[in-house]
């Protein structure tokens, strides 16, 4: 099978159609030893670019703006049109998923000229669970329990009104959904709670077999699951933040670690869920509207990485209380969404790109550095941001989950993306990658539609090559190695639902049309309810 990375594609010349209606664009190919041209019109290229649309490719290259009355019949206004499209075509011929799909084959007219099978590499869904009520807040993977855990918030442009929306119209504004794979390989809903407020966060601990749930009024709801059991039993409540929203959580076989809108931190002991550190981080931030948005665990080094709205990252030493403060990076003026930490890097989602920094040892944070940025070229910060990311560090590949519904993927050793899937209607909250059979390899991903999809990802690393055309002419960045740099789913809502038959060119059929939502700032939220001020101290009152 081929990948067509070794295709040559030029625009070469523009010229009138034969009945001088209109311009029409000639694209000189090669492959191997063969070799051929194109013409094709304007009207062609919008063709293409829509039927990728249609067929789930994101993060696509924008069509030159039209003329009014029209085509361009000037000669600089033609060349300019023929540069434009030129550097187009080389945009969808750079990844891999856009270079082998059927629309670009047929646009190039490549099953008359390539005897070799082609492979497609872009994802495929394999099922969804969904609540179309809600967003994905939360999403949690276990094999070994036979779960999927989801949890949702209420997404509407209402639900902007917080509490006071609440008591105006009191409505199921969250849910919990846990899901369980049947015998007969059928999965079904085994169990679900809703509540009256936002189900903001979720995580699991798979040693104590605990489930904690942090909702927008402070609370960490806590449910354990027996063995050989789908239906876990409540355990508790812990109150930690205050009213506030718990905007994310963390957890190890040790510890678990609870971030909240009202900019405090707190680390408990999972097994006996008593406090063992925490403490406010308002003089930390850079102004007092912001607040902590996500935080990552790393239970092996007793450390805590505290993100904020600010575009900060706060490194703690959590091995005693109050913790220790130990280094911070700065990466920006926007918040920092998510994190993901392996052994060689550590992955900072913000603005629009995820940044790759080094990981350093215990007491050596200073030493953190920027690599480099994995971007999605048109993508820009301008129009989405970059809301979560994960990482198949087997595969040496990075996902981002992006607030237009698109995926991308990126090799570990490349900033440019190879992949950019269209996988939900808006906000890609939460990303999960599985690794192990018998369910993985596969993604999962969760989304403002309230949909939680799972993706085959085909191929491999030849797979995801960059475009990189024998001939050499007209090549674009295709992105460089990391290097330093400075730091600056007729389907019920709550069964899982199958694509019976995907459309051609990686077609997706969708049940529910929903329009545009977006999650909620928390900051909306935010209360005067303050306890001390003191930094990292007095944080138990």
């Amino acid at each position: 099978m081929t990948t067509l990375a070794d295709l040559s594609a030029h625009v070469y010349k523009a010229g009138p159609t034969w009945d001088h209606s209109t311009y029409q664009y000639h694209i000189q190919l090669k492959y191997g030893e063969a070799s051929w041209e194109v013409a094709k019109r304007f009207s062609d290229f919008d063709a293409l670019l829509q039927s990728l649309a249609t067929n789930r490719f994101g993060g696509l290259p924008k069509l030159p703006a039209k003329t009014l009355l029209g085509s361009p019949m000037d000669q600089a206004a033609i060349d300019a049109r023929k540069e434009q499209l030129r550097i187009l075509l080389q945009d969808l011929l750079l990844r891999p998923d856009t270079r082998t799909c059927a629309a670009m084959r047929q646009f190039l007219d490549l099953p008359g000229h390539v005897d070799e099978e082609i492979r497609q590499v872009q994802p495929t869904p394999v099922r969804s669970f969904e609540d179309p009520r809600f967003g994905v807040s939360g999403v949690c993977v276990s094999p070994e329990a036979n779960l999927v855990m989801v949890t949702h918030e209420d997404s509407t442009h209402l639900s902007r009104l917080g509490r006071v929306w609440s008591v105006v119209e009191p409505d199921e504004l969250g849910a919990l959904h846990l899901w369980a794979r049947a015998g007969d390989g059928t999965w079904r809903r085994s169990f679900s709670q809703t509540y009256g407020i936002k189900v903001r966060s979720l995580c699991w601990e798979p040693e104590t077999r605990q489930i904690f749930v942090g909702l927008e009024d402070g609370k960490i709801e806590v449910f354990h699951l027996k063995p050989g059991e789908v239906k876990p039993e409540a355990a508790g409540a812990l109150e930690l933040h205050h009213k506030s929203p718990v905007t994310h959580l963390s957890v190890s076989s040790r510890r678990l670690l609870s971030v909240g809108f009202d900019t405090a931190m707190r680390v408990i002991d999972v097994r006996t869920r008593e406090l063992r550190c925490g403490g406010r981080l308002l003089k930390r931030l850079r102004s007092e509207m912001d607040y902590l948005t996500s935080c990552h665990l790393d239970d092996e080094h007793d450390r805590a990485f505290i993100g904020t709205s600010g575009g900060d990252v706060f490194v703690l030493d959590i091995s005693q209380n109050p913790p220790n403060f130990l280094h911070m990076v700065d990466m920006g003026s926007k918040p920092v969404c998510d994190m993901a930490l392996t052994q060689e890097h550590f992955l900072v989602a913000h603005s629009d790109c995820i940044a790759a920094l080094t990981v350093a040892p215990r007491g050596e944070e200073s030493r953190m550095a920027r690599l480099g940025n994995y971007r999605v070229k048109h993508l820009h910060e301008s129009e989405v941001s970059i809301l979560s990311v994960t990482v198949a560090v087997q595969r040496d590949l990075v996902f981002g989950g992006y607030s237009d519904g698109s995926i991308a993927v990126w090799s570990m050793r490349a900033t440019e993306a190879v992949l950019v899937l269209q996988g939900h209607q808006c906000d890609v909250t939460r990303l999960v990658w599985l690794e192990e059979p018998t369910w993985g390899p596969v993604l999962y991903s969760g989304g403002g539609d309230g949909k939680v999809t799972t993706w085959n990802l085909n191929g491999n690393a030849e797979d995801f090559a960059l475009w990189a055309p024998a001939s050499g002419l007209n090549l674009l960045d295709r992105g460089s190695n990391l290097a330093p740099q400075d730091n600056d789913a007729a389907l019920s809502a709550f069964e899982p639902s199958f694509d019976a038959a995907p459309a051609m060119m990686g077609g997706y059929s969708d049940p529910f049309t929903l329009g545009e939502s977006r999650r909620v700032n928390p900051q909306a939220l935010k209360t005067e309810e303050s306890d001390s001020d003191n930094e990292l101290v007095d944080a138990f009152h």
